[in-house]
C-alpha cells in the first residue's frame, strides 16, 4: 500500500508542476487581452482565442488535482481501516496539498482573472470549441467559498498538525516533499487556524458573484430580445436570390474556391438586410470539400466528426439563427451580391491552424448579443473576427458591447489590407477588371 500511494504522490508532483505551468500561461494572457481591454479597444480574438485555450488546459489540470484531494480525503478519519498512523499521514498530506493547491490556484490566478471585468466576461461565457461552458469562472469561486470543502481541508490540517513531530522529523522523500509543499501554501496558514471565511473576504467574492449573476441576465435579456426581433423579421424574405439555382453560376464560384476563403452576401429581399449597417450583410467561410479538408488536416478528430457534412457537399460554415453550421454552397448562394476574400500570406500549415478554428466553432449558438468578446456564441461576421485571428480587425461599439459588422470584415480588403479579393457578384452580375476598385465602390468611404 505504501508503495502505491508513493507512486501516486510522484504522480501527483508530476501534476502540480503542470498546473503552476498553466496557471502562468494564463495569468500572461489575461494581463495581455487586458492591457487591449483598458486601452478602450475590443480585445482581438487571438487573446480570446488563447484566453479560453489557457483556461480551460488549468481547468483540466485542476480537476485532476481536485480528484486526487478527494480520493485521499478518508485518510484524515480515524475509522480508515488497514491503515497505520504513518500511512494515514501520508494519504492525508497528499489530499491536503492537492486541497491546497486550488485555494492557492484561485488566490493567484482565479481571483486576478475574476478582478478584470472584460477578463471575467470572456472567460466566463465559456467556449465550446475549447470544452469551457459558461459560468465556469464564477464556478471556482463558489468553490473557494465552499464551507464543508473548507471544513474538510481545515480537518486534515488539524490531523497532521497532531503529528507534526513525526512528520518534522520524517525521512521519507515522499512525505519530505510533501512538507515542503505544506509549508509553501500561503492557504496553509489560513486554512489550518481556521475554516471560516473572513467576513471581508466572502462580502469581496460574494459582491463579485451577484455583478456576475446580473450581468448574465442582462445579457439573457438582451439577447432574447434581440433573438426574437432577428427570428421574426428573419423569415421575412420577398423573392429569390438572383444568383441562386444555377448550376453554371455555382460551378464558377466553386472552381475559384479554396478552404478558408471568407464568403460575404448580400440579399436586399430579405427584411433582416434593412437593419445591418453598410452594403454586406452576411459573412461565412468555406472549408472546401471533405478531400480538400483532408489533404490540409489529415486525419484530425477535429475532422472527423464534420467529415460525412462536407463530403455531402456541405462546406460553407455560417452563423445563422439556429447556430453555426455547415451549408451547401448552392443554398449560400439564395443571394445578388457575393464577394470571396483569401489572405494570400497563409502557409498550408497556418491555413491548416485557420481551418481548426473554424471546426471549433460549429454546434455554438448564434450571438444575439453580437459581441465579439465572448466565444460562447458567435454571430456570422464574428467568424471571421475568431478565425483570422492574425488580422487586426475593425470593430465598433453597440450597447457597450465591441461588435464587427460584414463591411468591417470587407474593409480589410482595401489596398494595402491583409485581404485580396478572388471573386465578386453584383446584383446578379459577375464584375470583371478592377475587382477591388469595384469593392470600394460598394463599401463607400472608408469610416
Amino acid at each position: 500500500m505504501h508503495q502505491l500511494l508513493a507512486r501516486e504522490v510522484v504522480e501527483y508532483a508530476a501534476l502540480a508542476d503542470r498546473l503552476a505551468e498553466e496557471r502562468a500561461g494564463l495569468r500572461r494572457t489575461a494581463a495581455l487581452a487586458a492591457q487591449t481591454a483598458d486601452r478602450g479597444a475590443a480585445v482581438p480574438g487571438a487573446d480570446v482565442e488563447a484566453l479560453n485555450r489557457c483556461f480551460s488546459a488549468a481547468s483540466d489540470t485542476a480537476r485532476l488535482v481536485a480528484a486526487t484531494a478527494a480520493r485521499h480525503d478518508p485518510w484524515r478519519r480515524r475509522s480508515t481501516p488497514h491503515a497505520d498512523t504513518d500511512l494515514r499521514i501520508l494519504g492525508a498530506a497528499l489530499s491536503a496539498v492537492a486541497a491546497l493547491e486550488l485555494y492557492d490556484s484561485y488566490l493567484a490566478c482565479g481571483a486576478l482573472l475574476a478582478s478584470h471585468p472584460a477578463i471575467r466576461k470572456i472567460i466566463d461565457r465559456g467556449d465550446a470549441g475549447f470544452g469551457v461552458h459558461g459560468g465556469q469562472l464564477d464556478g471556482l469561486a463558489r468553490d473557494y467559498l465552499d464551507l464543508a470543502r473548507r471544513y474538510r481541508t481545515h480537518d486534515t490540517l488539524r490531523f497532521l498538525a497532531e503529528h507534526r513531530t513525526r512528520i518534522a522529523t520524517a525521512e521519507d522523500p515522499h512525505l519530505v516533499w510533501l512538507r515542503e509543499r505544506l509549508a509553501s501554501s500561503p492557504s496553509a496558514r489560513t486554512l489550518g487556524e481556521s475554516w471560516l471565511i473572513p467576513l471581508g473576504e466572502f462580502v469581496g467574492e460574494g459582491v463579485n458573484l451577484i455583478e456576475s449573476d446580473l450581468k448574465r441576465l442582462s445579457d439573457a435579456s438582451l439577447g432574447g430580445a434581440s433573438k426574437g426581433f432577428g427570428n421574426a423579421v428573419g423569415a421575412v424574405q420577398f423573392r429569390r436570390g438572383k444568383l441562386r439555382g444555377d448550376p453554371t453560376i455555382e460551378a464558377q464560384v466553386r472552381a475559384l474556391l479554396k478552404p478558408g476563403d471568407i464568403l460575404l452576401e448580400k440579399t436586399p429581399f430579405r427584411l433582416t438586410d434593412r437593419f445591418i449597417p453598410g452594403h454586406w450583410g452576411h459573412v461565412a467561410i468555406w472549408l472546401g470539400s471533405a478531400d480538400e479538408a483532408v489533404a490540409l488536416l489529415g486525419e484530425d478528430p477535429l475532422l472527423a466528426r464534420h467529415r460525412p457534412r462536407l463530403a455531402a457537399g456541405a462546406g460553407v460554415c455560417e452563423a445563422l439563427r439556429d447556430g453555426v453550421q455547415l451549408n451547401p454552397l448552392a443554398r449560400f448562394l439564395d443571394i445578388d451580391d457575393l464577394c470571396v476574400l483569401r489572405c494570400p500570406t497563409l502557409a498550408p500549415p497556418d491555413l491548416a491552424e485557420h481551418l481548426r478554428r473554424c471546426l471549433r466553432q460549429l454546434g455554438k449558438k448564434y450571438d444575439f448579443n453580437f459581441d465579439v468578446e465572448t466565444a460562447d456564441r458567435i454571430v456570422c461576421s464574428e467568424l471571421a473576427y475568431q478565425v483570422y485571428t492574425g488580422i487586426s480587425w475593425p470593430t465598433g461599439t453597440a450597447l457597450g458591447r465591441w461588435t464587427i459588422s460584414p463591411d468591417q470584415v470587407a474593409n480589410r480588403a482595401r489596398p494595402g489590407g491583409p485581404l485580396t479579393v478572388v471573386d465578386l457578384w453584383h446584383d446578379g452580375r459577375r464584375v470583371e477588371g478592377d475587382r477591388t476598385a469595384a469593392l470600394v465602390a460598394l463599401l463607400g468611404a472608408e469610416p
